[in-house]
């Protein structure tokens, strides 16, 4: 708490440095002569500017580790040894981790840009169209949303922060708020950022109100709000402003940054230097070959669960050649200089016989330059367009289950309602997969799982499919027989040696089961030390309107 309060008191006193400027020598550098908040944001490039920052490195600490270690790690998705990472993976991670300080800061500090932008920029600007002063204050209002949309899932209750200068003289016994407040200031933030945010300009990597209506989609359906949830996500499919790109490993390429896919997105700079550029292939790529610059550490590997959900859905290779390398597979893409990259036949990150490839981009040469030592400038996607299509089925299926929020949808529960299918099989024949004429819930949670592997989703995925439960925590945990039936049947295990070894290599079975408590992770201790409310009962926010 006390970092990200500094933060944000730091923004709000000076907002008209922090606001604008994406760089940290920047946040240090004395003001210059005459700026203040008054009079800094006097023109439309400046204006512009401002929002800028909310999609870069503020979002670091989140994509650097910790948001693949609770999502892939977590779910089942992948494996590791890495120490500094492994008790992700069955759910042990303490307090006193530093991702965990990482996954609370990282967000928070999110929040922090949005509301020096809300609280310092003026509603009306002389000389700017107001048209555009109403959408850098969107753009703050959707990745405030957004940020809390992440912290909200990950810890549960969390505290309420939208002006800080509320919370300077108490910010050591600032308390979190409820759950479900959280989303009602989620939903408050979207809407506004859908009423507000420019039209047809997410391709330019700013959110947009495309951009709010298919986040406020995935927040509704998280509710269970499952009519809010078809009419939002019907909404972006009707402007046409977004489509799913032909071929489905382009979308990992840094050259197809903010396509036609992309409803909203980290963005990341190659030559910024540490902070500012994607990390993910550091760590995910087998070796430095791939990378051409030094890292490359395969601290994951895909867990032999992930690749027998690939292999079940047998005509599913596409996605699986851009998500998961299995030994033989040739990626022309990477190491393109020497004629393209083949995983080799003992090919085996942590144990697993295969490695990541999704958000592995090859050396800079592959790239156009646009790649460093732990610094691609390809995007982490928040929301595709495959996302809204597979809400919008969920939503129909959900409706006609009959269930109500806190129940979660029968796994068995089906549909053959013709909008429903009709996006359920987009996402399946653009990968090459026949399409069905009705589809469980199951299935669907299936085909969520394999279009979105290791992109950050599918912990959160499992976390709700027992429902909308707006009350709970570390220390007092909503309930998941569900999920926790499915994660208690994953092959969480590894391989006695390499694929092509002989004898044959076995599986060393390994199988976990999580209790209720873990489907939330703890406050950091450097937080709660400070500030003890944080781990005490929430207390209900007072909106103002």
């Amino acid at each position: 708490m006390k970092r990200h309060i500094k933060y944000i008191t730091g923004m709000a006193v000076a907002a008209s440095l922090l606001a604008a400027g994406c760089k940290k020598e920047f946040f240090n550098r004395p003001p210059e002569a005459g700026v203040t908040v008054g009079n800094y944001y006097q023109t439309t490039s400046q204006v512009q500017a401002a929002t800028n920052g909310l999609y870069g490195s503020p979002w670091f600490g989140w994509n650097n580790k910790v948001g693949w270690s609770i999502t892939e790690l977590s779910s089942g998705n992948a494996f590791t040894y890495s120490s500094d990472v492994n008790a992700f993976f069955n759910w042990s991670a303490p307090n006193g981790n530093p991702e965990i300080l990482a996954a609370w800061d990282s967000p928070f500090t999110v929040v922090a840009q949005c509301n020096a932008l809300i609280n310092n920029m003026p509603g009306t600007i002389s000389g700017v169209p107001q048209p555009t002063v109403n959408n850098a204050l969107g753009e703050a209002h959707l990745m405030r949303g957004v940020a809390y949309f992440y912290l909200v899932r990950v810890f549960g209750n969390v505290p309420i922060v939208e002006n800080p200068l509320n919370d300077i003289a108490n910010f050591q016994t600032v308390p979190t708020n409820p759950i479900a407040d959280v989303y009602t200031l989620i939903v408050k933030d979207l809407k506004f950022a859908e009423a507000n945010c420019s039209v047809g300009t997410a391709n330019t990597g700013h959110g947009d109100s495309g951009s709010a209506s298919a986040m406020l989609a995935k927040v509704y359906l998280y509710m269970q709000d499952y009519v809010n949830a078809q009419k939002e996500a019907e909404k972006v499919i009707n402007s046409g402003e977004f489509s799913l790109l032909p071929v489905y490993e382009n979308l990992f390429q840094t050259a197809f940054n903010n396509n036609k896919e992309s409803i909203l997105a980290m963005q990341w700079i190659y030559n910024g230097g540490y902070d500012y550029g994607n990390s993910i292939q550091a760590s995910f790529a087998y070796n430095s070959t791939i990378t051409g610059t030094g890292d490359g550490y395969a601290e994951i590997g895909p867990t032999i669960d992930l690749q027998n959900a690939f292999k079940a859905e047998g005509s599913d290779t596409i996605r699986r050649h851009s998500t998961i390398m299995i030994p033989g597979s040739h990626y022309p893409d990477l190491d393109a200089a020497s004629g393209g990259y083949t995983f080799p036949l003992n090919g085996s990150a942590q144990n697993e016989n295969a490695a990541a490839k999704k958000y592995v981009v090859g050396t800079p040469a592959d790239n156009g330059g646009k790649s460093a030592a732990q610094a691609s400038g390809n995007n982490t996607y928040i929301q595709r367009y495959s996302d809204v299509l597979l809400i919008d089925a969920e939503a129909i299926l959900g409706q006609s289950a009959g269930v109500t929020p806190g129940t979660g949808i029968p796994l068995t529960a089906s549909t053959s309602n013709a909008e429903a299918l009709a996006n359920f099989n987009a996402v399946r024949l653009r990968v090459g997969v026949p399409a069905v004429t009705s589809f469980t819930y199951q299935q669907l949670m299936l085909e969520r799982r394999l279009e979105f592997a290791l992109e950050q989703d599918y912990w959160f995925d499992l976390c709700r499919l027992d429902g909308f439960q707006p009350a709970g925590s570390a220390t007092n945990p909503t309930h998941h027989p569900i999920a926790i039936g499915v994660i208690s049947q994953q092959e969480r295990g590894t391989y006695s040696g390499a694929a092509n070894s002989n004898p044959p290599p076995v599986i060393y079975s390994s199988k976990l089961t999580p209790t209720d408590a873990n489907f939330f992770f703890p406050v950091p201790v450097t937080e709660s030390s400070i500030d003890p409310n944080l781990v005490k009962a929430p207390v209900a926010y007072t909106f103002k309107n």
